[in-house]
């Protein structure tokens, strides 16, 4: 597959267009696929204007996935040439950048092949039917010149469609205005199932991988969701900042242990295990709704109103910001008000998920601050996991925020302002918000003791207040001890399907028994294992209230397979309920009849 050849692709070469049809001021893209070797095939030509060395570079990572991904890893074939079509000498300056000798040619065109093998949310992939891709995986762009506007032409097998973020297409052209524009573009080529509504006012298409996975069932309950969706967030922004906007999917029938999404500015990425997608009956899975309506808000929070830290993106490398609990987890509290103010919620739903919220905040290992996982986020911690905790500890905390302005004001203000004031006065006078700038307006909706609140809970470890806050909008918190079994292994999936230890939790089962980070577990306790299914919650099921009862852990380990017996150990939890008070005064009714309907 990584041999294979851009000679055999069906690219149009770049190389004799006549210089006329070459753009002066803006850089053109060719892109190519080969569905058998799974790879992309991209010409870019650069406008050069008669200097000496070009320096162009793919970025690291891509924004609202913070993570390296080093992109410039699926590059090969890497070749580059001037106007008349000699080639041209270049070398590397660093991992993602590439140095081309121009010699003073008005434009070079650089080619290569791009691996596209890979599930995930912000990796390029290829099928025999398929292709997707995010900008950031296949546009190089030249240093110093991200303000430059693109063109972007498509080269593809017959029957193969197009649908892209990006604008056009015009004479079959795409266009982005700058690369950030290029970079943010999600698209899909190929077969697949495309589909459209109006809702608010404004078109939203969904474009469906595996075509036969959008059902007439499946469409009817997607398109209703979205339909409500929509509407309700435009209404707490006052603000629809797209004309068109497009939700890519992904449905996997491979073996895959993620599900989830990531936002761009005019469209979301989405990727779901097929079981979890829908049922049979075209049911969606209980994730789907959250999943679309926090892509969705983030059209505002973090695409628009954006941390200081990271205006503007910085496409080498990690950019650090205490603020992700706001970006991401207050857009998950968003998420759930908006399921609840739509109807696709019922209250109970809305509650229990603010109580499953509270459970992962309650069982982590140790305290840890939401500005702290916000920074660490980048290295993805293995003990505490705070590049995920920091979701439902940041929801909590708009949850809390919300009702202490609500309670303050008498309902007259909250944290809804809070979001449109930052749209306002940072978005739209295109900067970032710092943390004082943040208190700044929660001070000013009326939050009080904004300060203590940011010391305690934000950049704090203190335990959330829920009883004092919850109630003010006549919410009961019940709190239960229960003991749960623990084995005391983090894993990951492998690439042929299994499950591979990442970390031992210290003083844990897994550890007495030799369990080593590197094993391949088979079996835990007469428990199958594989990266299908939930299996760690079959041996809860099994072993609950067996404490100190043995089993066995099967492992493979340097291709020997080995048997390890433990001793069932259990952790304490505190387990947590929300229920509605019922008789709240009537102050507690108007709070939560506000928080539940927006008004």
């Amino acid at each position: 597959m990584r041999l294979s050849s851009r000679r055999n692709l069906l690219a149009v070469t770049t190389l004799m267009l006549p210089r006329f049809l070459v753009s002066q001021t803006q850089t053109v893209y060719d892109v190519s696929v080969n569905p058998d070797a799974k790879e992309f095939s991209v010409a870019a030509i650069f406008p050069t204007a008669g200097k000496e060395t070009l320096f162009v570079s793919l970025p690291a990572w891509s924004p609202g996935n913070y993570e390296i991904q080093n992109y410039a890893r699926y590059v090969h074939g890497f070749t580059a040439h001037n106007t008349a079509g000699a080639s041209l000498r270049w070398d590397r300056r660093d991992k993602d950048t590439w140095r081309v000798v121009a010699g003073g040619s008005d434009h070079v065109t650089v080619d290569f092949d791009y691996v596209a093998d890979t599930i995930d949310l912000s990796i390029a992939r290829v099928r025999s039917d398929f292709g997707q891709f995010l900008g950031t995986n296949l546009f190089l762009f030249e240093e110093g010149h991200l303000e430059r506007p693109a063109d972007v032409r498509f080269h593809l097998p017959s029957g193969w469609q197009v649908t892209t973020a990006l604008k056009g297409p015009v004479n079959r052209e795409y266009h982005a205005a700058n690369y950030h524009e290029l970079a943010d573009a999600m698209t899909f080529l190929g077969r697949y199932s495309l589909d459209s509504l109006q809702a608010g006012g404004k078109w939203i298409r969904i474009a469906l991988w595996p075509a036969a996975d959008y059902t007439p069932a499946v469409a009817a309950n997607l398109r209703n969701g979205i339909a409500k969706m929509a509407p309700v967030q435009d209404r707490i922004m006052g603000d629809a900042p797209y004309d068109v906007y497009t939700i890519f999917f992904n449905v996997i029938h491979e073996p895959v242990r993620f599900g989830g999404g990531l936002e761009h500015s005019y469209s979301q990425y989405d990727i779901m295990p097929a079981q979890a997608f829908a049922d049979a009956s075209g049911n969606l899975g209980d994730f789907m709704y959250p999943l679309l309506s926090h892509e969705f808000f983030h059209l505002w929070n973090v695409k628009r109103i954006r941390p200081a830290e990271m205006w503007p993106y910085d496409y080498h490398g990690e950019q650090y910001t205490p603020l992700l609990w706001w970006s991401e987890g207050v857009t998950d509290y968003y998420a759930d008000i908006t399921n609840l103010r739509s109807g696709l919620w019922t209250p109970d739903q809305f509650l229990r998920n603010a109580t499953s919220n509270m459970d992962q905040v309650e069982s982590t290992p140790e305290p840890w601050s939401v500005e702290d996982g916000s920074e660490a986020t980048w290295i993805n911690e293995v003990y505490i996991n705070s590049s995920q905790l920091y979701y439902p500890k940041g929801s909590l905390l708009g949850f809390l925020l919300d009702l202490s302005i609500r309670d303050a004001s008498d309902n007259a203000h909250s944290l809804d302002d809070v979001m449109r004031a930052l749209y306002t006065k940072y978005y739209r006078q295109n900067k970032g918000f710092l943390t004082a700038d943040l208190l700044n307006e929660l001070r000013a909706a009326g939050m009080p003791d904004v300060d203590t609140f940011y010391r305690r809970y934000i950049d704090g470890r203190d335990s959330l207040p829920y009883e004092s806050v919850f109630a003010r909008a006549g919410v009961v918190v019940n709190r239960s001890v229960v003991s749960i079994p623990f084995v005391g292994i983090s894993s990951g999936p492998t690439t042929t399907g299994g499950v591979q230890v990442q970390s031992v939790t210290p003083g844990s089962a897994a550890e007495a028994a030799g369990v080593q980070p590197g094993d391949v577990l088979s079996n835990v306790g007469g428990v199958a294992v594989t990266a299908d299914q939930n299996w760690g919650q079959a041996f809860r099921t099994k072993y609950q209230g067996k404490s100190g009862q043995p089993f066995t852990l099967t492992v493979q380990r340097g291709g020997r397979t080995l048997t390890l017996n433990a001793v069932l150990k259990e952790r304490t939890l505190t387990h947590l309920t929300l229920t509605r008070a019922p008789n709240p005064t009537p102050k507690q009714a108007r709070i939560w009849q506000g928080l539940a309907s927006g008004l």
